[in-house]
């Protein structure tokens, strides 16, 4: 089970709850996100995915220029914003 006070502790970033994609320069998209993490570094990516997978938990990446389409306006999961580079 993923737990936020873990990923806060092991991943370095920004971190918000119940938040509005366009509020967060994504923009093209019109949808709430139960989590939407900002990692600070690459190294902070990595181990997000890595942490979110092994969870289980449901999660996305996109950029700010990516375009996406939930069908119900609503992600539930984390969404991972960011433009790093893998």
């Amino acid at each position: 089970m993923l737990r936020l006070d873990e990923l806060r502790a092991e991943v370095k970033g920004e971190f918000f709850l119940q938040e509005e994609l366009k509020n967060h320069d994504v923009k093209k998209v019109e949808a709430l996100a139960d989590i939407i993490i900002k990692p600070a570094a690459k190294k902070d990516l990595l181990k997000l995915l890595h942490l979110l997978e092994k969870s289980g938990h449901p999660h996305i990446v996109i950029n700010s220029k990516g375009r996406v389409i939930f069908p119900d306006k609503r992600f539930h999961g984390a969404v991972v914003v960011t433009d790093l580079k893998l």
